[in-house]
């Protein structure tokens, strides 16, 4: 038998030379699964009065979607248009099962949840459950994944475990995001320019050049938007940030002057992307690409919807604080906490001085009263290289990838105008991998396999930093982490065709992890300058000159290793031509990883993987001469060991009095998820499409406890259970060189907890839960666009045209006894131009 150490010595050792070659020739570019086809005919020809193919690559080859016995959703370039989708996180509104939110902390990087099952945090050492391939390379970080979508030729949803197939192993689904290559014969562009509501402004730019007719060619793709912002700041001249004058570990700030009258919630952003295809033969083909991408923006503008009374449980997790209440008291003229009675009359005051200032918010959504000023930044540099071999029995493809993530935010997190409490994190994390694949066909085209080898690996740092209350707290709260992070994995699937209309799909995958942290996480005390480490222990408090947030003094460093194999199963039977039935079954592995933010040695203690097991069962059918697609599946998830991360109150660092906040990632047990999922589209007469899609999901703890006991009763953060969409599209031609295009749609959602607490004793629960759910919410769309000809476009369109201002990112610091909240943007509206040649 291998051991593990072989098995990795043989996967690791090609790593950093493929790696160096896909960096060096992606930056040289930009430097100074296809889902084709995947709209209507030209319904105004009636050449074709049926829905056309929709082709995927759900399984490494290009597959029409009703032949594939996987839960898919797909979108063309066209598709995303037509819908005014501008970000990668508006897919949610039309895919069933599908959430994506940004992160708490900065809108550059998103959350993603898949079939309840979700990543409920951007840390490092955390893996997504929902894997994210971008031209088929596993992007590991989400941060600049919630940008436009530029130049992009389809997106497609594959719902359940995956692993089996792909380069990385997930228990929730992968997104697949696939750019266009470059054609090798035409000479082509467009230009497109974009003005909308709060002088938003965006302009596109593609271009396609032919080098050598059949064998290079270059396709570059640069896309610009800004926009003003729309929440202005509301507070009083006397508003003061919680970050000293004196601070030099903060990215920005402090700020001079005043933020009042300031406006958040702008955008400011750019991505450009270059491609160059060789094809020094008819049966090899190398590709080489490099993407930048850049975002500066003044977001996002927290909230306070909720001041909690404290509330003291015999379980930990649901103990309330009143820090932040005491805190607003006191600068709003309340006592000094010299004795319990003066902190009492505080605390009642400022209860009502926040709770009063998050009712006037509520009531006016364009604005907030933030004393900071909130901002978030990334950058991303990634370089790919993929060659593509073609043989008599199918192809040989390596894929190599190099990929750097620097991003920063700071974020006034309870989103009131008193300095209770600022938070920043930074992270600069690199990424290689490699990637081998055998694809093709055996045994008389009777089966189809693929199997391959992937290669990872991660390095880098990540660092948060917590101020909270800083005339009772003199403490600042560090957390830093240098991480090191091996993958490997093996994988292979193959379907054998057993009759003509019955199939048998099997796949089998192992995965091993190795995850490396240096922990340094250390608290600084603003007034003695002295530093004392959190998890190394027996390190007197020592001054490191000034404020540092990762100082070697305090480095402590653990390493974990985590396997685990996947498998998938299934049968698909034809039962007409155009109706598929199928049945699966799947295992999906998410690593375990380490508690970056460990505010103790007892904390610092690794969380294990989770492992998913879905049974499936589905139907994809089309009737009436392909006018009708009617796609249906039903599932069973349970998840062991499920991954879920806990905001906990920490003990007072002296000379402090009130209580810090620290968040642990753990494992809670077992958990169910049964749901449902279907879509259907119909071509009522020629040019008129209306299609519509629904999701149910129903969540369960089986088991759930930890030290501080039982937990089942709690919520399932970021899960909706009820979702649906409905859409209209109708084209037609007037005269002999115009068409034109109609669309308008509307998505809905039900109730989405945003916080796990749930605790029937405390009084103050309904409120909690009330404040800490994101509200059901429908957003109605909608788009009307005139072709002139094969080179003009112009388009007028609405997003959230009835101005839904919903609260959808709540957070509950109980530690602190507040709950805050950013809202879904509003009504936006504008015109689009294109120009082709």
């Amino acid at each position: 038998m291998v051991s593990r150490t072989a098995f990795r010595t043989v996967f690791r050792r090609p790593l950093a030379g493929v790696s160096t070659f896909a960096l060096l020739a992606g930056l040289a570019i930009i430097s100074p699964a296809t889902a084709q086809d995947a709209t209507d005919e030209d319904p105004s020809t009636g050449a074709n009065a049926g829905l056309t193919e929709i082709v995927v690559q759900a399984r490494k080859v290009d597959e029409n979607l009703q032949d594939v016995p996987v839960s898919i959703t797909a979108f063309s370039g066209e598709d995303l248009a037509a819908q005014s989708v501008q970000r990668v996180q508006d897919l949610a509104n039309f895919t069933p099962g599908l959430a994506i939110r940004p992160g708490q902390s900065t809108p550059s990087a998103i959350t993603i949840t898949l079939r309840g099952q979700v990543q409920t945090d951007i840390l490092a050492t955390l893996d997504p459950s929902v894997g994210t391939y971008v031209d088929g390379v596993y992007w590991a970080r989400a941060t600049g994944l919630n940008s436009g979508f530029l130049d992009v030729s389809s997106v497609q949803i594959l719902k359940g475990p995956q692993g089996t197939l792909f380069g990385r192993n997930t228990t929730g689904g992968a997104l697949l995001i696939n750019s266009n290559d470059p054609d090798l014969n035409d000479f082509s562009g467009s230009l497109t320019a974009t003005y909308g509501r709060f002088n938003e402004r965006e302009g596109t730019a593609v271009l396609n050049v032919p080098i050598l007719e059949d064998r290079i060619a270059l396709r570059l793709a640069g896309q610009i938007t800004k926009r003003d912002g729309y929440t202005r700041n509301v507070v009083p001249a006397t508003s003061v940030s919680a970050i000293a004058a004196n601070n030099t570990v903060v990215r920005k700030g402090p700020f001079a002057g005043s933020p009042n009258g300031l406006k958040f919630d702008n955008r400011d952003r750019m991505n450009f992307r270059g491609k160059l295809l060789v094809k020094p033969t008819d049966t090899l083909s190398l590709l080489f690409s490099g993407e930048f991408f850049d975002m500066d923006e003044r977001a996002p503008a927290r909230q306070i919807l909720l001041a909690m009374p404290a509330f003291a449980a015999t379980n930990p997790n649901y103990g309330v604080g009143s820090t932040a209440s005491l805190f607003a008291g006191i600068l709003s003229g309340g006592p000094p906490p010299t004795s319990g009675a003066n902190a009492a009359a505080s605390t009642a005051l400022g209860l009502n001085v926040l709770n009063g200032q998050a009712a006037n918010l509520i009531a006016n959504p364009r604005t907030t009263a933030n004393n900071e000023i909130p901002y978030a930044a990334a950058r991303t540099y990634t370089a790919n290289f993929i060659g593509t071999l073609e043989t008599n029995w199918g192809e040989i493809k390596l894929l190599t990838n190099w990929r750097r993530v620097s991003s920063f935010a700071g974020v006034d997190l309870e989103g009131s105008s008193f300095p209770i409490h600022f938070t920043e994190g930074q992270q600069r994390l690199t990424q290689k991998s490699a990637e081998l694949q055998f694809v093709g066909t055996a045994f008389d085209d009777r089966v189809d396999f693929a199997v391959g080898a992937f290669v990872f690996q991660e390095d880098g740092f990540d660092q948060s930093i917590s101020i909270t209350v800083p005339a009772l707290n003199p403490v600042t709260s560090h957390f830093y982490g240098l991480i090191d992070n091996d993958s490997i994995g093996v994988y292979g699937q193959a379907t054998f065709r057993l009759t003509d209309r019955l199939s048998f799909t099997g796949g089998l995958r192992y995965s091993i992890d190795d995850k490396a942290l240096e922990t340094r996480n250390n608290n600084f005390n603003r007034t003695s300058n002295m530093t004392t480490c959190a998890v190394l222990t027996g390190i007197p408090a020592f001054n490191a000159g000034g404020e540092v947030v990762g100082p070697v003094q305090c480095a402590l460093r653990r390493k974990d290793d985590f396997a685990g194999i996947s498998y998938t199963a299934g049968l698909d039977y034809q039962i007409a031509d155009d109706v598929l039935v199928y049945v699966k079954t799947s295992r999906g592995f998410r690593s375990g990883g380490q508690n970056l933010r460990a505010p103790t040695t007892a904390a610092f203690i690794p969380f294990e993987p989770e492992f998913a097991d879905s049974h499936e069962i589905g139907l994809k059918s089309q009737f009436l001469d392909n006018r009708i697609r009617f796609n249906v599946a039903l599932y069973e998830t349970s998840v062991r060991d499920i991954q879920r991360s806990t905001l906990i109150s920490t003990p007072p660092i002296p000379p402090s009095t009130v209580p810090g906040t620290a968040t642990i990632l753990g494992n809670a047990g077992k958990s169910r998820f049964r749901g449902m999922e279907a879509e259907i589209q119909a071509v009522l007469f020629t040019g008129f499409r209306v299609s519509a899609s629904g999701a149910l999901v129903d969540p369960k703890y089986i088991r759930f406890t930890d030290l501080s006991g039982d937990r089942s009763f709690e919520r399932f953060t970021g899960v909706a259970e009820e979702q649906f969409a409905v859409a209209a599209d109708y084209s037609t031609e007037i005269g002999s060189s115009a068409k034109v295009n109609l669309r308008v749609d509307y998505a809905w959602r039900g109730d989405v907890p945003t916080a796990e607490y749930f605790f029937a004793p405390n009084p103050n629960n309904a409120a909690i839960v009330a404040a800490s759910t994101a509200q059901k919410l429908g957003l109605l769309g909608a788009r009307a666009t005139i072709d002139i000809g094969d080179n003009y476009q112009i388009s007028i369109f609405g997003r959230n045209i009835t101005n839904e201002r919903k609260f959808i990112n709540n957070l509950v610091v109980a530690p602190l006894g507040y709950i805050s909240g950013v809202r879904n943007e509003p009504a936006t509206y504008g015109v689009t131009a294109t120009v082709k040649f």
